[in-house]
């Protein structure tokens, strides 16, 4: 749940392990993932985490909430040898004082952050460690402790596909996870070296400390070796000791650590025409396609139990690629949870959408976001696979949807809004074809579960049913009309568009219209047929394109419409 977050007054919504966040331009995607960002992508949050800009209208007297709830909860074990107790929810809430203290004034903004059970109600924690004949003490949890934050471990890739925020030094980068594996297994392994003229058998990371000093050793020139020297003798004179006579008491010099330091230190390098180059300084495309390849190490080597933020995955990408990227990322879901914007069809699928999530604003100009009120169960998941096509992915992000049985209606529909001066595109309509009526209702239950308004095109009589099945067909197209209400226009062809269409546009015009374009599809043809000037639009182009038209004039005589 987040609140009075720059475009969010109150947004909850639960993600699914793979969540895709699709809505148009500025309706608050990226405000929810840096919300989420903000209080999860960083070590300690704090009061100045938060900017002006981040409070809704610049309204600071508004108090900023970020609520997460984890299942299964986190844990946190306040002493040693006790038991843990659950976290299900974290709080984050950034208010202000109300009265002026010795900390702060009135008005001054505070940070307030606590860990609560599924009621709400405080988490009950040891206060002090347990001793011996001595009731134990509890009390509520008032701050997120870092064993609770730990348990939390994000990665943040943000538009700007910045490599640098993936190279290890990086505190929530995926190459850092990779190589704290790397690091576990350096202390495991056993490697042949040479030790005082002998031959042993000594850990991968003991060696690499005594290589490491070896290293130090060539760096110790003269000045090197003067600006340590100052800086022991100064630190032991301001602690009050004797920099000669008290030198064994607080000894000082420089060191290289353990082997995760120098992990946290590596670049990534390309060499080209003789010359190394860092990658930082590569141009967007490479530095993408190297953030996509840890994505890929990443999912290969099966980490686990990450939160990735991923704002449009899809970019610098050809559309190959973002489909072979799509599966990556729902592999990666798998073992981890992924939350990502996108304005690409190639990274969602009906047939998975359940885990879409549609973002927009409403009449307050406020970010909302819906889910699908529909019941994925897998049979209908089932029917949608089938009928599976990436382009009907287009319907989740449309303002509109118009739902056609096949190619004819899809290719001249179009044709029609364009000499109608209707722009589809303007108005965010997509025209899916949803292959077949058989299939018309459940993109119909989906599209409405989601809210988005929809026509409905379908012909009475159909070819998908065969001469024996009249009455399955007859129940199909009264279901199909049932669904006319606020929200669904239903357009009934009878029997079917062609034979309309011969009607509205009369026998010998229609006939000479299909003698112009000779050789070409059925389809092709009616496309043609749409966007040729010399005919008249038929009325069947303003049935089916109704709710785009301009209303109509008081006082004007509408024409009735026509049928056979």
């Amino acid at each position: 749940m987040i609140e009075n977050y720059r475009s969010i007054e109150r947004c909850e919504f639960r993600p699914t392990k793979l969540t895709a966040l699709v809505g148009e331009n500025n309706a608050g995607k990226s405000n929810i993932l840096r919300a989420l960002a903000t209080v999860l992508g960083r070590d300690w949050v704090t009061v100045n985490s938060f900017q002006d800009n981040d409070f809704r209208d610049h309204d600071r007297s508004r108090d900023i909430v970020i609520e997460l709830e984890f299942s299964p909860p986190l844990t946190h074990q306040a002493y040693q040898g006790t038991d843990a107790v659950h976290v299900p929810v974290i709080r984050y809430k950034v208010t202000h004082y109300k009265v002026n203290t010795k900390r702060a004034k009135k008005g001054e903004r505070r940070l307030e952050t606590g860990c609560f059970d599924g009621a709400g109600k405080p988490v009950m924690a040891l206060l002090e460690a347990p001793r011996t004949g001595k009731q134990r003490k509890y009390g509520p949890l008032v701050n997120i402790p870092a064993d609770v934050r730990e348990q939390v471990p994000l990665i943040f890739v943000g538009s700007d596909r910045a490599l640098e925020d993936q190279l290890p030094s990086g505190r929530y980068s995926m190459l850092r996870r990779l190589f704290e594996d790397v690091h576990d297994q350096l202390r495991a392994t056993r490697v042949p070296a040479e030790v005082e003229g002998k031959s042993l058998e000594v850990s991968a990371q003991e060696l690499f400390a005594r290589r490491l000093r070896a290293a130090l050793d060539v760096l110790r020139i003269p000045a090197f070796n003067r600006l340590e020297e100052l800086l022991r003798t100064r630190s032991l004179e301001n602690l009050g000791y004797d920099p000669v006579k008290d030198a064994d008491k607080l000894r000082f010099h420089f060191e290289l650590f353990d082997a995760m330091e120098f992990f946290k230190s590596i670049r990534l390098a390309f060499n080209e025409g003789g010359a190394t180059i860092d990658a930082t300084c590569m141009g967007t495309g490479v530095q993408n396609a190297l953030v996509v390849a840890i994505f890929q190490a990443y999912e290969q080597l099966r980490k686990r139990g990450a939160i990735f933020l991923i704002e449009e995955p899809e970019m610098y990408l050809h559309p190959h690629r973002q489909r072979f990227f799509y599966r990556t990322l729902s592999r990666l879901a798998e073992g981890n949870q992924l939350i990502y914007s996108t304005h690409s069809p190639n990274f969602v699928t009906i047939p998975e959408f359940e885990n879409v999530r549609v973002v927009y604003r409403d009449a307050n100009d406020t970010t909302k976001v819906r889910a699908s009120s529909l019941l994925a169960d897998n049979q209908l998941r089932e029917k949608l696979r089938k009928e599976f096509d990436p382009e009907r992915n287009e319907l989740f992000f449309a303002r509109h949807v118009i739902l056609v049985e096949g190619d004819t209606e899809k290719l001249a529909i179009p044709e029609y809004a364009t000499r109608l001066t209707i722009d589809l595109n303007r108005q965010g309509c997509s025209v899916v074809e949803v292959g077949g009526k058989k299939s018309m209702k459940a993109f119909v239950e989906i599209v409405r579960s989601f809210g988005i308004p929809a026509t409905v095109i379908f012909d009475s009589d159909s070819s998908q049913y065969g001469k024996n099945e009249k009455d399955k067909e007859a129940q199909c197209n009264e279901q199909l009309r049932s669904l006319q209400g606020e929200a669904v226009a239903v357009v009934e062809n009878n029997p079917d568009y062609e034979t309309v269409l011969r009607h509205d546009l009369g026998e010998d015009d229609y006939i000479a219209l299909c003698q112009k374009y000779p050789g070409v599809s059925k389809a092709v043809q009616a496309r043609l047929i749409a966007a040729d000037d010399a005919s008249p639009v038929p009325e069947l182009a303003r049935r089916m394109l109704r709710r785009f038209l301009p209303l109509p004039k008081a006082g004007t005589v509408q024409p009735r419409p026509q049928g056979p």
